[in-house]
């Protein structure tokens, strides 16, 4: 499957790659960037706070045989900011720890060269999809 077939402006944007996704687990990448900075020259707090979001919401969600039957919508999302970042590559992983049809909690941890930057907790709210946005292609 082509883990890239959500069309998500924002995370495009940014530069991550979802680069496993599996069910009740995903993992983003991002190499930081000049423009992932702060005015101190360390990543942003945005970035962070983003790629733990996405890395939570796609474990709830992993399309399977090439159908997506769900998103996810993000209810509460609670932080933990361990340690500074300047440069080389991020990963974001995230693992579903529970819930029920609609509403369902995970959480994730952001590394960047291969040391713990931040942690995540947050409960999501899975909603149905329709139409052409429910057909994948496989790769």
């Amino acid at each position: 499957m082509d883990l890239n077939v959500l069309h998500n402006p924002f995370i495009d944007m940014l530069g991550a790659q979802l680069v496993e996704w599996y069910p009740e687990h995903c993992t983003w990448e991002l190499e930081i960037a000049a423009r992932h900075t702060n005015t101190q020259g360390s990543l942003h707090g945005g970035v962070i706070a983003t790629l733990l979001d996405v890395a939570c919401g796609y474990t709830g969600f992993c399309p399977e045989n090439g159908k997506l039957e769900h998103r996810a919508a993000t209810l509460s999302l609670s932080i933990q900011y361990l340690a500074k970042a300047r440069e080389g590559v991020l990963l974001a992983k995230g693992r579903l720890l529970g819930g029920g049809r609609r509403v369902f909690f995970a959480e994730a941890q952001l590394f960047a060269n291969d040391q713990l930057i931040a942690t995540a907790s947050g409960s999501f709210r899975r909603h149905q999809v329709s139409g052409s946005e429910a057909q994948l292609p496989i790769a």
